[in-house]
């Protein structure tokens, strides 16, 4: 990603405004919807929030909308910030969020520290949604838009579906609603520039919240290996797990400090575990701990950019995960 020219700054605001609804599509509350279901979509407004991109001067460089899907953890459908970037979220009950760190992984993302008044919104099983099923979406002043899964496709290996809902710049990032009131995507604009929107499935959006977890990482020093652990989940089970000889690192670059986490004096180490390839190239990079303001992602790239002495077992080289440790100090 080519750095902007100016500094970007994302500030997160708790939904205050209303969404921009075409008129094509009337805002309602349908028959069909029990009262449970209805209230989870109505009270989800508590969980969503405005992504405001700005530059230096605070002038609006692009918006979208977000949710949290865990009391840290916001889903969003907006740019994903420079390393440069600083990141600040407002919400109603709190005059300032703190945010640890923020990037790509399925999805753009902003970690934050753990809330107690915002509650997540539920995620539902968007496998079995099919085309004329019924969405729904937070619409103006909290009522509920109703449309229809128009088709499906496939974005980032996982289910998409065409819907009815008009998603716009005003509007992307919105969760989208089953009947049962659980969420089953998460709202962007078509490819085409049509009026219907495409919704992301749920299916990303779990993988997301797995973020940070033991073993999972945000997908894209000195590079210190460690002793090699348990491997970690849905890995390639292709890689061994005893060898004669353990991976090697060549070389590799050092992870850069950002800008803003030198100013803010952060300090520590990110451990990656990484998949090093029978060939001595990084095929995966997962976070088993990480640092906030950008630093997990410079670990990530530089650990990419590293070569290996592969694995050996019985004479051959085979693919084997390893720890990586890369430090952060400030001199």
């Amino acid at each position: 990603m080519k750095r902007s020219a100016h500094r970007v700054r994302f500030v997160f605001v708790a939904i205050i405004a209303s969404f921009c609804v075409a008129p094509a599509f009337q805002a309602q509350t349908p028959d069909e919807l029990d009262s449970t279901a209805r209230a989870r979509i109505e009270q989800a407004r508590s969980s969503i929030v405005i992504v405001r991109a700005e530059n230096e001067s605070t002038q609006k460089v692009s918006q979208a909308i977000g949710f949290l899907i865990r009391n840290d953890l916001v889903a969003t459908d907006i740019q994903v910030p420079n390393e440069g970037s600083r990141v600040s979220i407002t919400a109603t009950k709190q005059s300032a969020l703190k945010v640890l760190s923020h990037g790509d992984y399925f999805l753009p993302y902003v970690l934050l520290e753990k809330q107690s008044e915002i509650a997540p919104l539920r995620l539902g099983d968007s496998e079995g949604v099919t085309v004329n099923d019924n969405v729904y979406m937070v619409g103006d002043q909290g009522a509920i838009s109703a449309g229809k899964v128009t088709g499906t496709t496939t974005v980032k290996g996982a289910r998409a579906f065409l819907i009815s809902l008009p998603i716009n710049s005003g509007n992307k990032g919105t969760p989208i609603f089953n009947r049962n009131g659980e969420v089953i995507g998460i709202a962007t604009e078509s490819p085409d520039g049509a009026g219907a929107g495409l919704a992301f499935s749920s299916s990303l959006l779990t993988k997301l919240k797995q973020l940070g977890e033991p073993g999972v990482g945000v997908g894209r020093g000195d590079g210190r290996l460690l002793p090699a652990g348990p491997p970690p989940k849905d890995t390639d089970t292709s890689a061994a797990s005893t060898v004669d000889e353990k991976p090697t690192r060549l070389s590799g670059p050092s992870p850069r400090y950002t800008e803003v986490a030198r100013a803010n004096k952060i300090q520590g180490s990110v451990t990656l575990r990484v998949l090093v390839g029978a060939d001595g190239d990084v095929k995966q990079v997962r976070v088993v701990r990480g640092l906030p303001d950008g630093l997990t992602e410079q670990a990530i790239e530089a650990a990419r950019q590293a070569k290996f002495k592969p694995a050996v077992k019985d004479g051959k080289p085979v693919p084997y995960w390893v720890l990586i440790q890369m430090g952060f100090n400030l001199r």
